[in-house]
């Protein structure tokens, strides 16, 4: 712990009392043994009991009651590679539920240690940058061949910024307002994944360490505190786990559900009454959706919207197959009806690549192409309140993640008044397109938080819907996947209707290195991807 003196001016000129070394804590409190309980860990236990912080095993946020699925409440929760890490800050012996990778032998259901694991042909990872200062500051990725930098980000101060990185890649810190003065070079050494640029901490010289302490304010000194005791919890975590900690100390485990991946090939399955759509409605029919808040709810026993179009049996089951252990990837066949494909399509290009086998809807759909113009944008954004057929796709993705549908939409004062914010924890569907030779290359779909949001909000699951198949190339590659029988990626092949989910959060709360996925170019035809990102514990 950081020694301050006890007393010190506020911004307003009027002299505080702190405590040396005190600070304040968020998100999961974990226990403290011995006779020894910081403040804060008092404070947080007060704030969960009034549930103003949940605590990192709730699950406050679970599928409509008529969703039926594989695994129960307690299968959910007990997950098998949480293990109890002992750490201590300088406050006392704590713990930590940490994810810990089971070996790779168990992923073949085999018995530990008889299988070894591929070191993947891919080497990228995560970098993520920590501005311990009180400055504003300029990330570059520097070619280190002479050339100017390229300019990355902005960072405030005690913020973070991050990308994909390389080994032997450099990058270097600059002040936001002049580039020319170099603050700190770094150069990207695996396994290392958070560089810090400290400001404060004079290495070997203890008096100047001092005075730069003694010139912060009272909440300029906390939050530096927090990324200390974050970069000292990093540390042993990564003794004890083998990964970098990529978010701050501490933060929550997420408040949403995340399907075990035990092994290759496990199966899940789970219900839905948002059944497939098999003819598109009338444009009057379809609409905007209207109606706003909790009105928007279907209670159990009252028919789907808009049930004369749909497939008339009465439930929809989808079946989870897992793709890989680490991360967690699944793929779901037939999540969409071709009929909801087609829709997709045209709302977000008037077009239509595949025709319905459904009696009726070629017609329907020749009348449609005739009353819209193409549009070819490399990206569209197609929002849930379009229409019924895009509502009731993000109300069976709600089923499939095991998630209350209302976190998917804007939502009424009644409807989960912990929460900070009435919005929708999802963005909406990002349609893509790619011609031949396009990709996009390895990168995560997580980021990292202001510091100032103390729950730390990000991207927690990715439902990747693919609207065409038969070209070549294209595929979603998972480059870093943990496996013992090939060095190369794990390849997801596009199929209509068929969607692919994954994690970029791990059980515990930390960012999921290995969630580093691809879209591999397009070398012949087209190909026609809808993204759907929800977010934990908020979306900012």
């Amino acid at each position: 712990k950081l020694s301050k003196p006890t007393t010190q001016e506020n911004n307003s000129g009027n002299k505080n009392m702190t405590m040396a070394g005190s600070r304040r804590c968020y998100g999961t409190p974990h226990r403290a043994r011995g006779s020894f309980v910081p403040p804060y860990l008092l404070l947080l236990t007060l704030l969960s009991l009034l549930s103003i912080i949940p605590l990192a095993d709730s699950r406050l946020h679970t599928a409509n009651a008529s969703s039926q699925c594989s695994l129960t409440e307690q299968e959910f929760t007990n997950d098998p590679a949480i293990q109890t890490m002992d750490f201590d800050l300088g406050y006392g012996p704590q713990e930590f539920h940490a994810y810990v990778q089971p070996d790779v032998s168990e992923f073949y259901r085999e018995p530990s240690g008889s299988r070894t694991r591929k070191n993947p042909i891919h080497k990228g990872w995560a970098a993520k940058f920590v501005n311990m200062s009180t400055q504003r500051i300029r990330l570059f990725w520097d070619p280190a061949d002479g050339r100017g930098g390229s300019p990355m980000s902005i960072m405030g101060p005690f913020n973070s910024a991050g990308t994909a990185s390389f080994p032997g890649h450099q990058f270097y810190i600059t002040l936001a307002n002049d580039e020319n003065v170099v603050l700190a070079r770094f150069v990207m050494k695996p396994p290392q994944a958070v560089y810090y640029y400290d400001a404060i901490t004079v290495d070997g010289d203890a008096d100047a360490t001092q005075s730069n302490l003694d010139a912060l304010t009272h909440d300029q000194f906390e939050s530096y505190q927090e990324h200390v005791d974050s970069r000292a919890f990093a540390k042993q975590y990564f003794e004890f786990t083998g990964r970098e900690y990529l978010a701050i100390y501490p933060r929550n485990a997420p408040s949403h559900k995340i399907w075990r991946a035990d092994h290759f090939d496990q199966e899940h399955w789970v219900t839905t009454r948002e059944t497939h759509f098999v003819s598109v409605p009338k444009d009057e029919e379809l609409g905007g959706v209207e109606k706003v808040g909790s009105q928007r709810v279907l209670k159990d026993g009252e028919p789907r919207l808009l049930q004369q179009y749909r497939n008339p049996e009465p439930m929809l089951n989808m079946t989870l197959k897992v793709l890989s252990c680490a991360p967690r990837a699944f793929e779901i066949d037939n999540f969409l009806s071709e009929t909801e494909v087609n829709h997709i399509l045209y709302l977000a290009t008037g077009m239509n690549l595949h025709r319905s086998s459904t009696a009726g809807d070629s017609t329907r759909d020749a009348q449609r192409d005739s009353t819209k113009s193409t549009r070819t944008s490399q990206n569209t954004w197609v929002y849930r309140e379009k229409d019924t057929i895009v509502d009731t796709i993000y109300r069976r993705a709600a089923d499939l993640l095991r998630i209350d549908e209302a976190l998917l939409r804007p939502r009424s004062a009644e409807e989960y008044p912990h929460m900070s914010s009435s919005r929708s924890l999802a963005e909406a569907l990002q349609l893509v397109h790619y011609d031949p030779g396009q990709e996009y290359t390895a990168h995560h779909d997580f980021g990292y938080a202001d510091f100032s949001r103390k729950d730390q909000p990000a991207r927690f699951a990715t439902l990747l819907l693919y609207l065409n198949e038969g070209m070549e190339g294209g595929e979603t590659e998972f480059p870093r996947w943990q496996n013992a029988e090939t060095r190369k990626g794990l390849l997801a092949t596009p199929k209509i209707g068929k969607a692919v989910l994954f994690y970029s959060q791990l059980p515990d709360g930390n960012m999921d290195d290995w969630s580093h996925h691809a879209a591999l170019p397009v070398r012949v035809g087209e190909k026609w991807l809808m993204n759907l990102w929800v977010w934990d514990p908020e979306y900012t």
